[in-house]
């Protein structure tokens, strides 16, 4: 009686196998991340959207004004704020908001001391740098016109509209973009949208249609100001603006345009951080 010999897998056959695997692994990979990089985007997208139901609060409370134009009340120390960290701690001041994580995002910057937002009536420990992600677009009112671009990630130039840099896509930095580059945009209607930029390397606006983005097509060649974020590195890393002439007060050796000096002691103009050492809080990791 003849009995079958039982033979192994050959090297081509094993080879062919862990291609397969390879392949089939990589898909799953890529999968993976862009499902990942959605779940972080739609986060994103609803910070954006309470930071800006708190505005529409502030406004109805404050003449139809953001927190940027009002200076602080219930005894709160500091002027009209000079950067978008101040203007929302004015959120803080008011009883709005209490929680400063709804003013972070996957992926940027976030609360590094778990909600710690230090006592009223100026809760100076709420948005330090390096714990805001958002900018807003400054002066408006929640009578503007409902397409303003009036809460977005933190640009990297002080052009309007703004830029952000692609190339720093996955990175915690300054202007950094989402990968494919996009950026998280919500309008003064309270509508929030994940925007597909010009480009896909280097430093790029957003799309145009029609010849107009959606921050110029909102202005109607309104000169306009951005108001930054404070992001690690603290002093002089505030306020953009695309007015030539800056905001008063110059800027800082290394910062970006137009941001006002220090008070003395640290401080800065518009409810800043009294003491704040210039090297600000590290950014936190992605989320």
């Amino acid at each position: 009686m003849k009995t079958k010999r039982n033979h192994g897998f050959t090297l081509i056959e094993l080879l062919v196998v862990i291609t397969i695997i390879a392949i089939l692994g990589s898909l799953a990979m890529s999968q993976f991340t862009n499902a990942q990089k959605t779940a972080n985007q739609m986060k994103g997208v609803s910070n954006a959207k309470q930071i800006i139901i708190a505005l529409k609060q502030f406004a109805a409370q404050n003449n139809s004004m953001y927190p940027d134009s009002v200076s602080p009340s219930q005894g709160a120390a500091g002027g009209v704020a000079s950067n978008s960290n101040d203007a929302f701690r004015n959120l803080f001041v008011e009883g709005i908001v209490t929680d400063e994580r709804i003013f972070g995002c996957p992926g940027g910057y976030n609360s590094r001391d778990q909600n710690n937002i230090g006592t009223p009536p100026g809760y100076n420990l709420a948005l330090q740098p390096g714990e805001n992600h958002w900018a807003m677009t400054r002066g408006q009112t929640d009578t503007a016109v409902g397409n303003m671009p009036i809460v977005f990630e933190n640009a990297a130039t002080n052009s309007w509209p703004p830029q952000w840099d692609v190339d720093k896509a996955g990175q915690i930095a300054p202007g950094r973009a989402w990968a494919g580059g996009q950026v998280i945009v919500g309008r003064n209607d309270g509508s929030v949208e994940v925007v597909q930029l010009a480009g896909k390397q280097g430093m790029s606006p957003p799309r145009q249609s029609g010849g107009f983005d959606m921050f110029t097509q909102a202005s109607q060649g309104q000169v306009l100001q951005i108001l930054n974020v404070i992001p690690m590195g603290g002093m002089g890393q505030g306020s953009f603006t695309n007015d030539p002439n800056g905001l008063p007060g110059g800027g800082l050796p290394g910062g970006f345009p137009g941001q006002p000096a220090p008070l003395p002691g640290g401080g800065l103009p518009g409810g800043g951080l009294p003491g704040q050492p210039a090297g600000g809080l590290p950014p936190s990791p992605l989320q």
